[in-house]
């Protein structure tokens, strides 16, 4: 046994040891949060930009986040039944008609949604409507071309935009209509550049916004206040 003076500071050496060394074991065992967030299309540089600014944001709230691409469509069915746990970024105003999303009301980026064509003379000034008199492509799941091109009888969309754009190559279509930096991005991967123009100005641009499934509502209100810090 120890005793004296040296006996007792020992044991309070020890003792304060043993609770750092419990403190230590229950910090690491402790789970970090995971959830799997839906992304689609092509992985330009505005999602990379975008992916990377939510995972560096959702660590400081404790949250590892996993990007599982998926087709645009099944991407929304997937995160509103909670089967994933949210979408990357898409339009506002999506909660509508996927009522189980969240919308952070902190916008992640702004898309130009333009054409790209071979006859770069295309004349696009009534922006949406003027697709009504050109034949045009768009990759499936892109809501916001989905919406606002309704009725119109001279698009429609492919699961695969570079098949769209080796029909247009083919001249089934005039039109291609994408993200401006997807577009842009698929041409120079393609050898497309000299060939394939981008039409001026863009058909329209809006800010992009995160959603999360309900189920992770105080998630979403911790994450909305973090990025609203950084604006």
């Amino acid at each position: 046994m120890i005793t004296g003076t040296y006996g007792k500071t020992v044991m309070t050496w020890l003792s304060a040891f043993s609770i750092f060394c419990l403190s230590v074991n229950s910090h690491a065992q402790t789970p970090q949060e995971s959830i799997r967030i839906a992304t689609f299309g092509q992985g330009g540089p505005m999602e990379k930009a975008a992916a990377a600014y939510l995972t560096e944001n959702y660590k400081k709230l404790g949250v590892q986040v996993e990007f599982v691409n998926l087709p645009g469509n099944r991407a929304l069915q997937e995160s509103n039944s909670g089967r994933l746990d949210g979408e990357l970024m898409r339009k506002a105003g999506l909660s509508v008609e996927y009522p189980n999303l969240l919308q952070i009301m902190a916008p992640l980026a702004t898309t130009n949604t333009v054409a790209f064509a071979l006859d770069k003379n295309i004349d696009l000034d009534k922006g949406w409507e003027s697709l009504r008199a050109h034949t045009f492509s768009y990759e499936t799941g892109t809501k916001i071309i989905e919406q606002h091109t309704l009725g119109f009888t001279t698009g429609h969309a492919e699961h695969n935009i570079k098949a769209a754009f080796r029909q247009m190559l083919n001249k089934r279509v005039e039109l291609i209509i994408i993200d401006e930096q997807a577009g842009l991005q698929l041409v120079k991967e393609m050898g497309l550049e000299g060939t394939v123009h981008m039409l001026t100005p863009p058909i329209s641009t809006i800010p992009l916004y995160h959603y999360l499934h309900k189920k992770h509502t105080d998630l979403a209100n911790r994450l909305e206040a973090l990025l609203r810090k950084n604006h």
